[in-house]
């Protein structure tokens, strides 16, 4: 167990995590300073922990502290070389991410998931097939509750199903799941990380610690995710929608199967997967080869499965109206993601790209949107840069906001045809984080509906 009474902490990042840090270790004696670079959008729990034993350091940085300290906890999203974490390195003092530091204070089982896409789908459709199958689990990490909040109720029977960032990963030491999954490695972040191949490296450092007993779950269908086959300690276990594969999850005369040690289980009919794209297949498959790896039978599984509603902002139908299907899946906040929402629609989609830009290869969407788009609206900071990269494959509009790309979509679209939003992009050029922003088009495409039935009635 890790040692806390005494020691002196700087925790960095005063959002969830760091907040649910500085109250584990307040408990157990810890001495913290909380910094944050931010002054404002911090939470009223801030204040009351300043009102305590904790010094508050907001607007900034001091980097005596972190020298000083004996502990740097790294919230997820701060990255690790801002100068005052450098400088804390460089003296010696230890800086763990908030993932490694709360996994040395558990006993119970870890799930970790990761991948550029799918990551909190398959993160809790895997919880719900284990505690469907009876089994005491809690999904958490970048899915939004803090791994160090449940280590107050930890046991030796608990599974915790981890959905696991790039920058969380970039921040463990020992950290080492029982259990690793790698769903894909597409292009992503390229404005935090300097060239793709760093980027696959953070991913890949979910097997670093593991050992042969430990096991490591593949896409074989994704070059990178299979990639690391040779390089990982565990034993692997492969899933895919392809091909066949000895021990694993795969398809099997239009069923998903699971294999393991020579046996073959048939699961459930793959047209009764309740979700929508390709994609969410192959999150199904890496969720039912963890299940199965943890003894849940094939008929719970079928049963989580069958009433899994999905998460919202991935995929979502939001309405019909005027036999137009409007999607929401502002969850795509990159090119890979996009390419996936786009590919689970044959055609007739009128897409809604564009945001914040993160460095993306829009140039790639190109066949894509020639073969199955009928229309592309292009909002928000990103707009001209996605234009100057792709053109004009099919009728374009440029749009400011939230609210004009919505009404050109509607203004586009045929019926029998599908309007998505699928931004490609981060959010942060107009709100603060994808759901606010799938909210946003929820609300506008509702206000349509609403207009739709009004105008019906006076009719």
């Amino acid at each position: 167990m890790e040692p806390v009474s005494g020691l002196r902490f700087v925790v960095v990042g005063a959002g969830r995590s760091g907040v649910a840090l500085t109250r584990f270790l307040l408990a157990r004696g810890g001495e913290v300073i909380l910094s944050d670079a931010r002054t404002e959008g911090l939470s009223a729990e801030v204040a009351e922990l300043g009102r305590r034993k904790v010094r508050l350091e907001l607007g900034g940085h001091d980097e005596e502290s972190f020298i000083s300290a004996d502990r740097v906890l790294v919230s997820p999203g701060v990255p690790l070389d801002i100068p005052p974490i450098r400088a804390a390195r460089k003296a010696g003092v230890t800086v763990w991410g908030e993932i490694e530091f709360a996994s040395r204070f558990l006993k119970g089982r870890i799930i970790g998931i990761t991948g550029t896409n799918g990551k909190s789908t398959t993160t809790t459709l895997t919880c719900d097939l284990l505690t469907g199958g009876g089994l005491d689990a809690e999904a958490c990490g970048n899915l939004g509750t803090p791994l160090i909040e449940l280590a107050e109720r930890d046991s030796t029977e608990r599974t915790y199903v981890v959905e696991l960032s790039s920058f969380q990963l970039e921040g463990i030491e020992t950290f080492r799941p029982d259990v690793a999954v790698l769903l894909n490695v597409a292009p992503d972040h390229q404005d935090r990380y300097s060239h793709h191949a760093a980027y696959r490296l953070a991913k890949g450092r979910i097997f670093e610690n593991q050992r042969p007993l430990d096991r490591a779950v593949l896409n074989r269908d994704d070059p990178e995710s299979f990639g690391f086959k040779a390089d990982v300690a565990a034993k692997v276990l492969l899933f895919s929608r392809l091909e066949e594969v000895s021990d694993g999850a795969c398809l099997e005369e239009g069923s998903v199967v699971v294999r393991r040690s020579g046996r073959t289980q048939k699961v459930l009919p793959v047209d009764q997967v309740p979700l929508v794209g390709i994609h969410n297949l192959e999150n199904v498959l890496a969720s039912v080869t963890a299940a199965d790896l943890c003894g849940v039978p094939p008929a719970s599984m079928a049963a989580a499965i069958r009433a899994f509603k999905g998460l919202p902002h991935r995929i979502e139908l939001v309405a019909e109206i005027g036999s137009v299907r409007y999607y929401n899946d502002s969850k795509a906040t990159n090119v890979a993601a996009t390419a996936r929402s786009l590919e689970s629609f044959s055609g007739g989609v009128v897409l809604i790209l564009g945001g914040k830009d993160k460095g993306g290869d829009f140039a790639s969407l190109i066949p894509l949107l020639r073969e199955r788009a009928a229309g592309l609206v292009l909002m928000g900071k990103a707009r001209e840069e996605i234009g100057s990269q792709i053109g004009e494959p099919v009728p374009t509009r440029k749009v400011v906001t939230m609210q004009d790309a919505v009404v050109a979509a509607r203004e586009m679209a045929s019926p029998g045809q599908v309007v998505l939003l699928a931004p490609g992009c981060a959010s942060f050029d107009a709100y603060r984080n994808f759901e606010e922003r799938g909210e946003d088009f929820r609300s506008r495409v509702r206000a349509l509906e609403k207009d739709g039935s009004a105008s019906e009635r006076g009719a």
